[in-house]
């Protein structure tokens, strides 16, 4: 399925072929902005040892709610290691910096709009938009064509346009129920 990113996005030009990290430079408002995309792992060892191939971050799995801790803490530090590296130690992260400042990371989340440089004092900068994300192992290591995938694009807002500024709505009723 062909992925088509929305009006008034454009797109980042990430290259998986690159390995990561990459980062793209983008111009927002007059500022010369940098966008970074990184994935973290858990366990080093195993992201070395792995096939290049294999498909450690999967869009669909980002875009799913992660599993929450075990219910025995005592049992988790007890148990081995898992056999290979899934997306729970792989995590890949957008990173925005503006002259060496950084101002916004987040978990990318496939098919949520991240907005970047909101705050009480400053307005909206830009809006990053992950539409697919495949990384296979050997993306984390070195550059190289494994059969990962980025789409992402950017959404700028006009000079003259309002602030739009995204928050989640609050929940309704009690918040403690929306817990595991």
């Amino acid at each position: 399925m062909t992925r088509v990113l929305p009006a008034g996005y454009s797109p980042l030009p990430f290259n998986p072929a690159l390995g990561l990290p990459q980062q793209v430079q983008v111009t927002a408002g007059g500022r010369a902005l940098t966008v970074s995309l990184v994935a973290m792992t858990a366990d080093l060892v195993a992201t070395l040892t792995m096939e290049p191939t294999a498909l450690v971050v999967e869009g669909a799995q980002e875009e799913a709610r992660r599993p929450t801790s075990a219910a025995d803490a005592r049992a988790a530090l007890a148990a081995p290691p898992p056999e290979s590296l899934t997306t729970a130690a792989v995590r890949p992260y957008v990173v925005v910096v503006d002259a060496g400042r950084v101002i916004g990371s987040a978990p990318v989340v496939v098919g949520r709009p991240m907005p970047f440089g909101t705050s009480a004092s400053s307005s909206l900068l830009l809006e990053v938009l992950f539409l697919d994300l495949r990384l296979a192992a050997g993306s984390l290591v070195q550059p190289g064509d494994v059969g990962s995938r980025v789409l992402a694009g950017v959404w700028l807002p006009a000079a003259d346009s309002p602030v739009r500024i995204r928050q989640p709505e609050h929940p309704e009723g009690d918040p403690y129920d929306l817990l595991d």
